[in-house]
């Protein structure tokens, strides 16, 4: 999680907004963050509930070559944590605080 938490804050996500995140508290994102934080939790957790009604609720706000980009993000995401935690990979850096 370090690792994404780094990037994040390069972006401009904020201490307050990680907090809202790790509680699954979405309210404070746009419509189109929403429903992407919401597909991007289905995926990681449920992934085999993925069905067509997710990818609908993306293409109110995404194009198809978008929502391939957040798929292959939120895989990409998920396949780190997998291959890097059950390793205990160091960290390169000093760790983040939220």
């Amino acid at each position: 999680m370090q690792h994404h938490l780094a990037s994040s804050k390069r972006t401009g996500l904020t201490s307050d907004e990680w907090q809202a995140l790790k509680k699954g508290d979405y309210t404070r994102f746009t419509d189109p963050e929403r429903d992407a934080l919401t597909f991007a939790e289905k995926l990681t957790k449920t992934p085999w509930q993925v069905d067509p009604s997710d990818i609908e609720i993306l293409k109110r706000h995404f194009s198809e070559d978008q929502i391939v980009d957040l798929d292959l993000l939120i895989g990409l995401a998920n396949f780190t944590n997998r291959f890097t935690d059950p390793l205990g990979a160091e960290l390169e850096t000093a760790p983040e605080k939220i």
